[in-house]
């Protein structure tokens, strides 16, 4: 969705306990973006927004690959949705699409009706072969994979092309960010209790050597390398 006469649609900062019934992570895969031009582009976009979007939102600079679900220690909880034998699925699919690493540039911005967002410019037909091999049918009809980098939820109502305008003002969102290379998927976590809160790392998996590895610390720690 780009500029229109449509408006944002302010987040609801609450606990969506009917939804995750107390299972006390959701997992993604994503592409992490830890370099210094992203988060310095995030901190831009923010900025221009300021009191447009929601203060708390902690989550670090990714491209949303693949949601997976609700998940638990130990694939104990009867709401999880992804667990060990769902990431093993996961991993023979990503195996079997043998995808290279790629090169990913940000550029341009965006805007859904719930959150604005860094653009993909190069690297989206790569991202959306990995999103078609993890998630094969729409998870809702008329589904379409838009990559990106979210830059917080909205936190008032305002015109979207208003919201867009902001964006193209600053100078540091003008120009494509340099060109990164992508050598691997980070699986990683979010507390289901905090829909704006940081995410943690569960594994990595190598697009190169096709393997996986698992983070210190992490639910499924028992697959180390695969």
């Amino acid at each position: 969705m780009h500029a229109s006469a449509e408006l944002s649609l302010p987040c609801d900062d609450r606990d969506f306990a009917e939804w995750h019934q107390g299972c006390p992570w959701c997992a993604v895969w994503v592409v992490w973006l830890d370099d210094a031009a992203t988060r310095q582009a995030v901190a831009a976009g923010r900025a221009a927004l300021d009191d447009c979007l929601l203060a708390r939102y902690a989550r670090q600079p990714h491209i949303t690959v693949a949601y997976r679900g609700l998940c638990a220690d130990g694939d104990a909880h009867e709401a999880g949705e992804f667990g060990l034998q769902a990431l093993r699925r996961d991993l023979g699919l990503l195996k079997n699409l043998a995808q290279q690493p790629f090169v990913l540039q940000l550029g341009g911005v965006g805007s859904f009706t719930s959150v604005p967002y860094l653009a993909v410019a190069e690297g989206g037909e790569a991202l959306a072969a990995l999103h078609a091999a993890l998630v094969p049918q729409q998870p809702v009809p008329g589904w379409r994979y838009v990559p990106h980098v979210t830059l917080g939820h909205y936190g008032q109502r305002l015109p979207l092309a208003q919201a867009l305008q902001k964006l193209k003002e600053q100078q540091e969102l003008g120009q494509g960010l340099p060109p990164q290379p992508v050598g691997q998927l980070a699986l990683v976590r979010y507390a289901s209790a905090d829909m704006a809160g940081p995410l943690v790392r569960e594994g990595c998996f190598d697009l190169a050597a096709g393997r996986y590895s698992a983070a210190p610390g992490a639910l499924w720690a028992e697959l180390g390398e695969v």
